[in-house]
Parts: C-alpha cells; sequence; structure tokens
C-alpha cells in the first residue's frame, strides 16, 4: 500500500518509507491476529488500516517537512526578490514551491473530505496508532448507529 506515496520519491526516501511501513503493518497484523481481544475486531478493516498507516507515514515524513518547507520558502521568495531559495544542495523555483504547496494542500483537503482526524497521524508507537483507528472506527460505528 505505502507504494502508493513512494513511487516518485527519490530511493533513499522511498525505501525508508517502505522499512517503517513494513515494521509497523507487521506490528500491526500480530495485535489483530486474535491474541489481544481488544484490536481483534479491525481484522475485518485491515486494507484501511493498511492505508492510513501508509498515509500517515507519508505525512509524517514527507508532507509535515513540505509543509515546513512552504511556509518558509514562500515567505522569502514571494515577500522578497528572489527567484529561488536553495535548501541544502538544491534550488527551489517558486513553481516547484507552488507545487509543494498544492501537495499539501491536496493531502489537508483529502483528510477533510473523509473527515479523517489529523491527530490520528499523531503517534510514536504502532500500537498508539491502531487505539486511535480503534476509537475512531467505534466512535464512527456509533454515529452510524444512532443517526
Amino acid at each position: 500500500m505505502i507504494q502508493i506515496f513512494t513511487q516518485n520519491l527519490p530511493y533513499n526516501l522511498s525505501e525508508q518509507l517502505t522499512i517503517e511501513y513494513n515494521r509497523r503493518l507487521n506490528d500491526i497484523n500480530h495485535f489483530v491476529s486474535g491474541k489481544y481481544d481488544y484490536y481483534t475486531h479491525l481484522k475485518k478493516d485491515i486494507q484501511t488500516i493498511q492505508l492510513l498507516l501508509a498515509l500517515s507515514i507519508f505525512q509524517k515524513r514527507v508532507l509535515s517537512n513540505f509543509d515546513s518547507a512552504t511556509k518558509f520558502t514562500s515567505r522569502v521568495v514571494f515577500k522578497g526578490e528572489a527567484k529561488s531559495i536553495q535548501l541544502g544542495t538544491y534550488d527551489l523555483s517558486t513553481k516547484e514551491i507552488f507545487k509543494l504547496n498544492q501537495t499539501v494542500l491536496t493531502f489537508k483537503n483529502l483528510i477533510e473530505k473523509y473527515s479523517i482526524p489529523i491527530s490520528l497521524f499523531e503517534y510514536l508507537e504502532t500500537k498508539e496508532f491502531l487505539r486511535k483507528i480503534k476509537i475512531y472506527k467505534d466512535s464512527l460505528d456509533r454515529d452510524r448507529n444512532n443517526g
């Protein structure tokens, strides 16, 4: 599932994201395997969990950096006379800054459209992520049953 997000990234970054995804997915599979009653009912939603996991890793490792970079560079480039800004060894043009900003906005629109709380992506341990998924799913189920 992570390949959806990594296919156009540099190899080294793509590899790091894939390794993290696979490690966390192994943890998730362990938790929903039936050994832990608390998470067992999530097994039927494993594809959705995989997608949310991939999205969370992409947001954490790529988009948050894009967001920070565009906030800084936009101020410098658009309010000054600069034609580009150098980040590390790379020069970002105004066109590239705009594309980065569009990527971040597309992500924000996506999670808003599907009512995915950004707090779902704020975790350190996989177990914490899965706990948030469970709480989120339970609240969606309650809303569906009450409405």
